[in-house]
């Protein structure tokens, strides 16, 4: 990098105050970051009319958890800031049974923080996709569907069946009692773990390893690795109806006893 340097010439004085600017808006940045754990939570809710509920999410964490009632509940955490440019916004809106969330973070510095709640009435079956944030769901006994985009996808105390998939994002299920799970990743580790025997798993990852583990029982193991390695350690039986079927494409495949 070459450096020139004179006494004599000045920098004009836009330069030396967009210098200035440039460090109190990076300042305010730092500051505003730090303080936005104090975001206020916001309220809705909504009736469905049918038995499944439609999640369309952008930029946003989303906790998915079973609610108490007969209305979805969404509560929403946001906090954003643009010192220069537009300022963040959240939206939401609901048309049918899908709830659709929102997040735009303009601004030439900004600072953007979303996180949505959504309580979902027992029994209603769950499909969302999103965009760019973690998604969890915990205590669920109807179908799953998860699919995320740059996003990371954990599942817990679940018991209906499972459909999760992340183009860029690991995938963890845990003490799911799920009677089938179709997981696909293609940038990210893949981890299931099950309480119960299943009736089918199919699991496939492009680049990253697979684990599953696996309650006490005979299983009809299929796998297929191009680079990596391959441990089964459960029992196995071609004759069993409980078929486990794991693939890796650059990652080590292994199925395991559970505990």
């Amino acid at each position: 990098m070459r450096v020139r340097t004179t006494s004599r010439t000045r920098r004009p004085a836009a330069m030396v105050a967009g210098a200035a600017a440039l460090a109190l808006l990076t300042t305010g940045c730092a500051q505003d970051a730090s303080a936005d754990g104090g975001a206020e939570p916001e309220h809705k809710s909504f009736a469905l009319t049918g038995r499944t509920l439609t999640v369309d999410s952008d930029d946003s964490r989303i906790e998915l958890v079973p609610g108490d009632g007969e209305e979805v509940r969404v509560t929403r955490w946001f906090s954003g800031r643009a010192l220069v440019g537009s300022t963040p916004r959240a939206e939401w809106t609901v048309e049918g049974d899908a709830l659709k969330l929102r997040v735009s973070c303009g601004g030439l510095v900004a600072h953007c923080d979303a996180r949505h709640r959504i309580e979902v009435p027992a029994d209603t079956a769950v499909a969302l996709r999103t965009q760019d944030g973690a998604v969890s769901a915990k205590g669920f006994s109807a179908p799953l569907t998860l699919h995320g985009s740059d996003a990371p996808l954990t599942v817990e105390d679940v018991s209906g069946p499972l459909d999760l998939r992340s183009t860029d994002g690991a995938i963890t299920t845990r003490s799911v009692s799920s009677p089938r799970v179709r997981a696909r990743t293609e940038d990210g580790s893949l981890v299931l773990g099950l309480v119960e025997a299943p009736e089918r798993i199919d699991a496939a990852s492009k680049d990253g390893s697979v684990t599953v583990e696996l309650p006490e029982a005979a299983y009809d193991v299929r796998t297929e690795v191009q680079d990596g390695r391959t441990h089964v350690s459960v029992l196995e039986d071609p004759a069993s109806s409980r078929v486990v079927s794991v693939t890796a494409q650059d990652g080590n495949i292994t199925v395991r006893p559970a505990g």
